[in-house]
């Protein structure tokens, strides 16, 4: 710091930190490219680039990088705890239900006791008794089945609004990445992109293979297997890809400014990782393999057909001896 309490600045032309060397390299591909300057498109130029340092390089970077990510996971740990609330709020309502019922078994019992009062000879101070209880306890119930009948109103809003929170929900508690919805609209985001600015975008589809599945006897197991293949999507994937799980164990993922060719090698990376994980079945050993369908993003082609067209890929993934399978339609440009 200077006298006077101003900061000194270096020339801006003369970077000095890695990082700010990076940059300015990051935004020099980009005009050479003639990619619009864009803060998502830095975002995903920053993050293509980076593939190609060396390995040390890379961790300095991301070590910078991970002192903005600490909010990153936000928005699915609110979605979380809101699911947990509502859940509370259920098992609130079930209790109160719980309690009405016993109420109501409770008149019945007085009910009897005071037929059984009533044959009894000579008993008007008992009978006069019971009669005033049994009026108390219809006030009561009168009471009660309005509060129940309030209750019930509110039970339904209640489960009316956890349906629409997990139906808008974007993110999947069970593995820790982005649903299909969300999916859907960044994809659709990433078309308008492509038709404004012109670049290439990649996706692809990941599913656990069914040699694997099929020796998986126990859903709890077959869960785990999910969640671990999410967990290596999201160690070997950029900040700028969007990862979801689409439907029925597969997931997806959004390059952005990926050809088909740099999503090879995402894949071939992907295989690597992957063909180095195992798992134990009681006494027996696993090794974990999937099948991976990449699709260019083509605005010839609707979102859902670009999905269509990924999973096509993903069928050929099963009979070809490579690291994936491509979309037969990319395969022809």
């Amino acid at each position: 710091m200077e006298r006077g309490g101003r900061y000194r600045t270096h020339d801006l032309d003369e970077p000095t930190s890695d990082l700010e060397k990076y940059a300015r390299e990051v935004m020099n591909a980009m005009i050479r490219e003639g990619i619009p300057p864009t803060p998502s498109n830095f975002d995903a130029w920053f993050d293509k680039l980076l593939d190609n340092k060396p390995v040390p390089f890379r961790k300095r970077i991301l070590k910078l990088l991970e002192l903005e990510d600490g909010d990153d996971d936000n928005q699915g740990i609110l979605e979380q705890h809101l699911k947990e609330a509502f859940s509370n709020i259920k098992k609130f309502l079930q209790h109160i239900n719980l309690l009405y019922k016993n109420l109501r078994h409770l008149e019945t019992v007085v009910e009897k006791r005071s037929f059984e009062a009533d044959a009894i000879a000579d008993q008007s101070a008992m009978t006069n008794l019971l009669e005033a209880m049994k009026k108390d306890i219809r006030t009561m119930t009168s009471i009660i089945k309005k509060d129940a009948s309030e209750l019930k109103e509110i039970y339904t809003a209640t489960t009316d609004l956890v349906q629409d929170v997990q139906e808008h929900a974007i993110y999947d508690d069970r593995y820790g990445v982005y649903k299909k919805n969300y999916l859907l609209r960044k994809m659709a985001q990433e078309e308008k992109l492509i038709k404004e600015f012109h670049h290439e975008s990649t996706l692809m589809l990941v599913r656990t293979n069914e040699e694997v599945v099929s020796r998986l006897k126990s859903p709890k197991i077959q869960q785990l297997v999910l969640r671990t293949v999410a967990r290596l999507l999201l160690k070997t994937s950029r900040r700028s890809d969007t990862i979801a799980h689409y439907e029925a164990g597969v997931f997806a993922i959004l390059m952005k400014h990926t050809s088909l060719e740099n999503a090879r090698l995402a894949a071939d990376r992907l295989k690597d990782l992957v063909s180095n994980t195992n798992f134990f079945v009681g006494d027996e050993e696993i090794m974990l393999d999937v099948d991976i369908g990449i699709a260019r993003i083509d605005l010839d082609r609707s979102t859902e057909q670009t999905i269509v067209c990924a999973l096509e890929a993903l069928d050929i993934a099963k009979k070809v001896d490579e690291s994936c399978g491509i979309c037969p339609q990319d395969v022809e440009i």
